[in-house]
């Protein structure tokens, strides 16, 4: 029988204590640890589990929940470094609310380590105060952001690092990949979890890498090609905007389908489509990251190659020839400073500079990088 608690790799303890918690569900979880475990996968299959009587991973309910479409699920994420005061102080009117089609309602908060002191004690007052009918998850990397109070409420529940080999394994299983292309998937992730899930479907997350590694490998050419580049990048963030929008709409019209015009369905749709409105946001943010990690994690394996490495031993493995090529072509130092600019743009978007512009300087920065040629 399957389970909606196999979409968790690697934390054998987390799920035996999110099966015993799902009998009678606690008021507020924190779920916390290093990045790309698997803390949204399993937030996601914990609300699911709450909801479906079997946990079963496999129902329209449990469906919906992991997608974020169940008008008794609400998922937030951050759209800039933190989270907006206003944004709290709405999920905690939010959290009056009764169920719609569930016994419960469930409130996620992805990246809550991005929620401010000031915003803590807003939030605080919810789960201070809990109606039964509301379980709270939070989703962050580390305790130090939260007050103590905030803490005191939760009940923690901690994830450890996943070995690659568990990753592998579920991204196999998942997506019927062979052993060895699932192993390289998880390489290319430096075995995070999410990141691996997105390149293993082949689509515009896996454009972005190979769009990074290829400009990795061309640094130094004239400008016009930075913007080549530039430009391309945008037009495949603008193509998985576009997708999602299709996909955004498809599932609001089934939600409509399944929740009619009754009570809460008008307040519902304005909070799934203030939702996809941020998502759409964040998706584009997203990809640029992911750009640039890909990008450094490239300039990695060239620095990495150029000082004598193994080539059997770089993450991008399936770019390893043009990767050995370019390598050789300078010294290891100047790849070493390609990465701190990388690094200093990664910081910069995380800080709400424009994307497109930031990673547009980047590459432009790194193409008029001179050529020092080893010899």
């Amino acid at each position: 029988m399957t389970s909606v608690f196999d979409r968790i790799p690697g934390q054998q303890r987390v799920r035996e204590i999110l099966e015993r918690a799902v009998e009678s569900p606690g008021d507020s979880y924190l779920f916390v640890g290093p990045r790309g475990v698997g803390k949204s996968e399993a937030a996601r299959a914990f609300a699911a589990a709450i909801l479906c009587p079997d946990s079963c991973g496999e129902c329209s309910l449990c469906s919906r929940t992991i997608r974020g479409i169940h008008p008794d699920v609400q998922i937030f994420q951050p759209e800039g470094y933190v989270y907006p005061l206003e944004l709290i102080r709405e999920l905690v009117v939010s959290a009056r609310l009764t169920p719609l089609e569930a016994e419960k309602r469930v409130i996620v908060i992805e990246e809550a380590d991005r929620i401010v002191e000031r915003s803590q004690n807003a939030l605080l007052k919810a789960l201070e105060e809990p109606t039964g009918a509301v379980t709270w998850i939070l989703v962050a990397d580390a305790l130090d952001p939260f007050l103590p109070t905030v803490l005191s409420r939760c009940q923690i529940v901690e994830f450890v690092p996943v070995n690659e080999e568990a990753v592998a394994a579920l991204v196999a299983s998942r997506f019927k990949l062979e052993d060895e292309v699932s192993k390289q998937t998880v390489r290319a992730s430096r075995g995070d979890l999410e990141k691996a899930l997105a390149l293993a479907e082949g689509g515009d997350a896996a454009r972005v890498r190979s769009l990074a590694i290829d400009a990795a490998i061309a640094m130094g050419e004239e400008p016009a090609a930075a913007l080549d580049f530039s430009t391309r990048l945008q037009e495949v963030v603008a193509s998985a905007r576009d997708s999602l929008a299709d996909r955004q709409k498809a599932e609001l019209e089934q939600m409509e389908e399944m929740i009619g015009s009754g009570r809460g369905s008008a307040a519902t749709k304005k909070r799934v489509g203030d939702r996809h409105k941020r998502m759409l946001r964040r998706t584009e943010t997203d990809l640029y990251l992911d750009f640039v990690t890909y990008l450094g994690t490239a300039l990695r394996d060239l620095a990495f190659v150029s000082s004598g490495g193994d080539p059997e031993s770089v993450v991008c493995i399936d770019h390893a020839q043009p990767i050995v090529a370019a390598a050789m072509n300078r010294p290891t130092q100047h790849w070493l400073e390609l990465i701190d600019e990388c690094l200093a743009c990664h910081l910069s978007i995380i800080e709400n500079a424009n994307a497109p512009l930031a990673v547009e300087s980047v590459l432009l920065a790194l193409s008029k990088s001179p050529v020092a040629t080893i010899g």
